[in-house]
């Protein structure tokens, strides 16, 4: 919830609205499935992420760049953590 505050309060800067629609959450029936799903989230966020600071850094937008430079950092954590832990179940 921290990285989505972060972002709404960038976009509101930019005088954008955020979205308030959740994408779905799949959960697993099993440990490993759980654990295997979030590491795809985070592969997907941290993709996203790598997106969206080479946009904003194509347009100039250094703040938002570095909001989502430190955002990929937090991602790239949990996707270590979750890769680790898949390995261990």
């Amino acid at each position: 919830m921290k990285h989505a505050e972060s972002i709404a309060e960038r976009l509101f800067y930019l005088g954008e609205t955020p979205t308030t629609k959740p994408n779905p959450i799949n959960v697993g029936e099993t440990l490993k499935e759980m654990i295997s799903q979030d590491v795809k989230d985070e592969k997907n966020a941290i993709d996203m992420h790598k997106e969206i600071i080479a946009l904003a850094q194509k347009e100039g937008d250094v703040t938002t760049a570095f909001l989502f430079m430190d955002i990929l950092k937090q991602e790239e954590e949990h996707h270590n953590t979750f890769s680790t832990l898949l390995e261990q179940v």
